[in-house]
C-alpha cells in the first residue's frame, strides 16, 4: 500500500513553492516558468492521496492565477 503525504505535509510543500517564487523569477526565463512550476506541482500531486489531490491542485492553481502565469510576482500580502 503506497504511503502518501498528509494534507498538512502537502500544504507545506505548496507553501515552499510559493516562498521560492522569487528564485524562480531570478533563475528561470519567463517562457520556461510555467513548465518549471508544473514539474514541481506534478511531483507534489504524485505524492498526495487521490482524495486530497483536488484541494492541493486548487492551491497550486491559485499560484498560477495570482501571478498571471508567473508573469508577475506574488503581492506582498498574498
Amino acid at each position: 500500500m503506497p504511503t502518501f503525504l498528509s494534507p498538512p505535509e502537502a500544504n507545506a510543500l505548496v507553501d515552499a513553492i510559493a516562498a521560492s517564487l522569487p528564485s524562480l523569477y531570478a533563475t528561470v526565463q519567463l517562457s520556461d516558468r510555467q513548465e518549471a512550476f508544473a514539474v514541481e506541482a506534478n511531483a507534489i500531486l504524485d505524492l498526495v492521496a487521490p482524495e486530497h489531490q483536488l484541494a492541493v491542485f486548487e492551491r497550486l492553481e491559485s499560484l498560477v492565477i495570482r501571478t498571471d502565469g508567473f508573469e508577475r510576482p506574488l503581492a506582498a500580502n498574498d
